[in-house]
């Protein structure tokens, strides 16, 4: 999540000539993804959200729900953003927050996998 948000930051003002309001405004967008995604994958050490069921919770979804729209108050009213000093930031910018989360919440599949995979390798009898 660090790495993810320390890249998508210098990304903002260096190659998109963001501002810095905008680029801490993509920072914490990124932070709320990443961690709206591990919600989903850490309703299980051991199994895939794809095997329990993305919307088998939920009270988990409906508090991912509320979150983006938070979020969306956040990064577009006018108040939020002279009370935090955030800006508005494009589209693209939001593909480029889902990435950084996708990329996060693969990471953590992949993990649970190759957990998987040694315990079951383990358990097996020679």
């Amino acid at each position: 999540m660090l790495a993810g948000a320390f890249a998508l930051f210098l990304w903002e003002l260096r190659r998109e000539g963001a501002s810095l309001a905008e680029a801490r405004t993509a920072v914490v967008n990124v932070i709320v993804m990443v961690e709206a995604l591990y919600l989903l994958n850490c309703r299980s050490l051991t199994r895939s959200i794809f095997t329990l069921g993305v919307f088998s919770n939920l009270w988990a979804i409906l508090g991912i729900g509320l979150i983006v729209a938070v979020q969306l108050l956040f990064t577009y009213a006018p108040i939020m953003n002279g009370l935090f000093h955030s800006a508005p930031i494009s589209g693209q910018a939001w593909l480029r927050i889902v990435a950084v989360g996708a990329i996060a919440f693969a990471a953590v599949e992949l993990e649970k996998w190759i957990r998987f995979r040694r315990r079951t390798i383990s358990i097996r009898p020679a």
